[in-house]
C-alpha cells in the first residue's frame, strides 16, 4: 500500500439549496437511500481502517521483538569481540615473550655450536693422530713399555683415562648436537604455534566484526521499517478520525434531510389542498460550487513530478492585501487544523442532491472556522497563505466525488465545477 501521511483537516459541507426545493416522495426515498448507502460505505471503510490499525499495531509489536533480538545479538557480539581482542593481546604478549626466549635459545645454540665446533677440531686432531700412528693407537705398546710395576699401574690408569675421555668427548658431542636440534625445533614450533593461534584469533575477530556489521545493517533496516509502520499507523489513525467525523456528519445530514423533506412534503400537501400546483425541482448543475478565491490559476490537476496533484492552485500574485478563502458550497467543517504538508487546511464534505462531495482548502495563513462548524456558501474560511509544503502564497483547492480518502481516489478536476 502506498504510504502517505494523512494529517489533513476535512470540512463537511451539506448542500442546502437542494434541501429548500420541494421534491416528490419517490425522489425523497431515492435520495434518502443514497445517504444511507453512503453512511454504510463509510462505516465499512471505518471497519477496514480499524482492522489495518490493529494489524499495524501487531506488526509494530513483532518488529519490536525482532529489534530486541538483534540488539541482544549485537550485545553478545560486542562481548565476543572484546574477549577476542583481550585474547589477541595475550597472544601478542606471549609471542613477545616467546621471541625473547628464542633469543636466549639462539644464544645458547650459539654456545653449543661453538662447543661442537671446538670438539670437531679436537676430534679431527684425534683422527689425524690415529692416521699418523698407522690408523690405530697401540695402547698395548704403551702398557708394555712400563719400567716398573708402579709405572705399569700409572700407564694403565692413563690409558683408561684417555679411552674414557675419548668416549666422553664423543658422547658429549652427540648429546650437544641432539640438544641443538631439539632446541631449534622447540623454538620454531613454539613460535609457529603462537602465530597460528594469533591468526585464528584475528580471523575470529574479523568474523565477529562482519557479523556485527550485518546485524547493525539489519537493525537499521528494522528501524527504518518500524518508522514506516509508525507513519502508516498515523495515516490509518488519521483516516479513521476523518471517517468517523464524516460518518457523524452524514448521520446529521440524514436527520436534517429527513426533517426538511417532511417539512417540504407537508408544504406540498398544504399547497395541494389549497389548489396550488407544485412545480418540479430545478435541475442541479455544476454551478453549485463557486470559486473559493480570487486569483490566477498557477497549477492544474493531474500528474506532477511523478505523482498525482489532486487539485488546482490559485496564486496570490503580487497582491499585498489578504485574499479571502471562502466555502465553495454550504456544509459542515469536519476538521480544521495545521498539517505539515498542507499547512493550515480545511476540509468540507457536502451532500448535494444526495451525493456526498468533499472540498479541500490548503496552505491558508490562518483559519476562521473550527471543527464541526456549519458554514454557508461564500463564508470566509481564512486567508490565502504559504504554510506547510508550499513555495509561495497560494490556495490548493480539491474536489472529491464522495468522502475524502488517503489515496485521493475520489478526487476530480475542480475546473469541472469552478472557472479560472
Amino acid at each position: 500500500m502506498k504510504r502517505k501521511i494523512l494529517t489533513l483537516g476535512i470540512g463537511l459541507v451539506l448542500g442546502c439549496s437542494s434541501l429548500l426545493m420541494p421534491i416528490s416522495s419517490t425522489a425523497y426515498a431515492v435520495t434518502n437511500k443514497q445517504l444511507e448507502n453512503k453512511k454504510k460505505e463509510i462505516q465499512e471503510k471505518r471497519s477496514n481502517v480499524q482492522s489495518e490499525i490493529d494489524q499495524k499495531k501487531d506488526d509494530l509489536v513483532q518488529i519490536g521483538e525482532e529489534k530486541s533480538a538483534v540488539e541482544k545479538e549485537l550485545d553478545k557480539l560486542e562481548l565476543a569481540i572484546a574477549d577476542t581482542k583481550n585474547k589477541i593481546q595475550e597472544k601478542e604478549a606471549q609471542i613477545v615473550d616467546a621471541k625473547e626466549e628464542i633469543k636466549k635459545l639462539q644464544q645458547e645454540i650459539a654456545v653449543l655450536k661453538e662447543q661442537i665446533k671446538k670438539r670437531d677440531e679436537l676430534l679431527k686432531d684425534r683422527v689425524r693422530s690415529i692416521q699418523e700412528n698407522g690408523g690405530v693407537i697401540n695402547y698395548l705398546d704403551v702398557l708394555l713399555g712400563a719400567q716398573s710395576f708402579g709405572d705399569f699401574i700409572n700407564r694403565v690408569s692413563a690409558v683408561t683415562s684417555f679411552m674414557e675421555a675419548d668416549r666422553d668427548l664423543l658422547r658429549m658431542h652427540q648429546e650437544d648436537k641432539a640438544l641443538l636440534d631439539q632446541k631449534e625445533v622447540e623454538a620454531k614450533n613454539k613460535l609457529e604455534e603462537l602465530n597460528n593461534k594469533l591468526a585464528d584469533l584475528e580471523s575470529m575477530k574479523k568474523k565477529h566484526e562482519s557479523q556485527m556489521l550485518e546485524r547493525s545493517k539489519l537493525l537499521k533496516e528494522l528501524e527504518k521499517e518500524e518508522q514506516h509502520m509508525h507513519d502508516e499507523l498515523l495515516e490509518f489513525e488519521d483516516e479513521a478520525a476523518i471517517l468517523a467525523a464524516q460518518d457523524k456528519a452524514i448521520k446529521r445530514e440524514i436527520e436534517a434531510w429527513n426533517k426538511k423533506q417532511r417539512e417540504l412534503e407537508e408544504q406540498r400537501k398544504k399547497q395541494a389542498s389549497q389548489g396550488n400546483k407544485v412545480g418540479s425541482a430545478p435541475a442541479i448543475t455544476n454551478g453549485v460550487f463557486m470559486n473559493p478565491a480570487t486569483g490566477r490559476l498557477t497549477s492544474h490537476y493531474g500528474q506532477r513530478w511523478g505523482r498525482l496533484h489532486s487539485g488546482i492552485d490559485i496564486g496570490k500574485g503580487g497582491r499585498t492585501e489578504a485574499v479571502p478563502i471562502v466555502a465553495a458550497a454550504s456544509g459542515i467543517v469536519i476538521k480544521a487544523n495545521f498539517d505539515r504538508s498542507y499547512g493550515n487546511v480545511v476540509m468540507i464534505t457536502h451532500v448535494i442532491d444526495g451525493q456526498v462531495m468533499t472540498t479541500v482548502y490548503g496552505h491558508m495563513e490562518y483559519l476562521s472556522v473550527s471543527n464541526g462548524q456549519s458554514v454557508e456558501k461564500g463564508q470566509q474560511l481564512g486567508v490565502m497563505g504559504n504554510t506547510g509544503n508550499s513555495t509561495g502564497p497560494h490556495l490548493h483547492f480539491e474536489i472529491h466525488h464522495g468522502p475524502w480518502n488517503g489515496s485521493r481516489s475520489n478526487s476530480v478536476n475542480p475546473l469541472k465545477y469552478v472557472n479560472y
